[in-house]
């Protein structure tokens, strides 16, 4: 819609000839240019859709289709919007016809015989009142789109913050933070599995690579000693967990509370020998228990500098080993079934340069008789 009314789209629509040229000479004497004129009612809906009309001039009193019937069409086949201005030309003077083509529609009224000026003055007020009416829809639309990049910005800024907060808690032993990552991933690919809704799917994959971020607590005398931990400093070690939460409680993001969940519980086994509140079965929260499962198996998959990283199939024989026993037996079912999924993934972030050891020598090497920190992979890890 143009913003000087000069400048608009009118179609007139009058059986009578004489009328549609007086009211075109009116128009055009004004210096409107953009007059379309038709006789054939029928022809109104046709060619409001293929063209960029403003107004439209309509006379009431016709035959095969009259006013009344025009707007109907109108309206259903949806050619114009809820507010172009349709003005209504007709002889009749009584409130019935008026109040009937206000009720379908109608902005105002112009009586034949065309008086010059009123026609003039009616005609300009309508497309006015639907230029004024575009501006705002422009502007609505631009503020949306303002607010929708905005919110872009911002999710894009969230997802930075949370993955370079989620290597905080790993760069000690994972400098590249692909492991966080898949982590987020699988965790995605397994609550999807499980029959969540896809926007918790979502939130599990942003908050799952926060798993580990209390380890950033923990002494490196600890968290990277090469042997077994003795018990005091397992006990601190276990502490990752309540520092990890702490650091994304008492925030009003649902996303960054279920970051602390995850972080609190995901040491928790399914037989209630976890840690650090010794939950047992489905008291353990359900976002926990996919991303143990996930974290697990990354991190026996994965190099490190103290430990040789596991097959897939290694590796998931251990977490099938520990099913009922550290891990959901439902989650490690839908893991093992869909293992190629897991592995796609894993191919598609895998770390730079690939590593070259996973040979299947380690297949049937025991998790306890690898060298690692105690908080990387279950069994005396735990």
């Amino acid at each position: 819609m143009p913003l000087h009314t000069l400048d608009s789209t009118i179609l007139i629509c009058d059986d009578s000839i004489t009328n549609t040229l007086l009211l075109e000479a009116i128009l055009k004497g004004e210096g409107y240019s953009k007059v379309t004129r038709l006789t054939q009612p029928t022809q109104v809906t046709y060619e409001l859709s293929r063209g960029n009309y403003d107004l439209l001039l309509l006379d009431i009193e016709m035959p095969e289709m009259d006013g009344f019937e025009v707007m109907t069409e109108i309206r259903q086949q949806g050619v114009v919007d809820e507010l172009f201005p349709i003005v209504i030309l007709t002889g009749r003077q009584d409130a019935e016809t008026r109040n009937r083509a206000l009720t379908q529609g109608a902005a105002d009224f112009i009586c034949k015989p065309f008086d010059e000026t009123e026609t003039l003055l009616r005609i300009r007020n309508a497309l006015k009142i639907y230029a004024a009416y575009n501006v705002e829809s422009h502007r609505s639309e631009q503020l949306e789109q303002l607010v929708e990049q905005r919110t872009q910005e911002l999710s894009r800024a969230a997802d930075v913050f949370i993955g370079r907060l989620a290597r905080a808690g790993e760069l000690k032993d994972d400098e590249t933070g692909k492991h966080v990552l898949r982590v987020g991933k699988y965790a995605h690919q397994l609550a999807s599995l499980f029959g969540l809704p896809q926007n918790i799917c979502f939130m599990i994959e942003k908050a799952a690579p926060l798993h580990d971020l209390g380890k950033i607590g923990i002494a490196d005398d600890i968290l990277l000693k090469p042997g077994k931990l003795t018990e005091a400093e397992r006990d601190i070690m276990k502490r990752h967990t309540y520092i990890g939460a702490n650091l994304l409680d008492d925030h009003n993001s649902i996303l960054v509370q279920m970051a602390a969940v995850i972080a609190l519980s995901h040491h928790e086994w399914w037989d209630g020998s976890g840690y650090p509140k010794g939950l047992a079965a489905e008291a353990i929260p359900v976002e926990g228990r996919i991303t143990a499962i996930c974290d697990v198996f990354d991190a026996l998959t994965s190099e490190r500098p103290y430990k040789h990283a596991w097959t897939a199939t290694a590796a998931l024989a251990e977490i099938q080993r520990l099913s009922a026993k550290q891990f959901d037996p439902r989650l490690v079912q839908l893991f093992a079934e869909n293992i190629e999924k897991i592995l796609e993934l894993k191919a598609s972030y895998s770390e730079e340069p690939l590593s070259t050891i996973a040979a299947d020598s380690n297949q049937d090497i025991p998790l306890h008789a690898l060298s690692q920190p105690q908080a990387d992979v279950p069994t005396t890890v735990n």
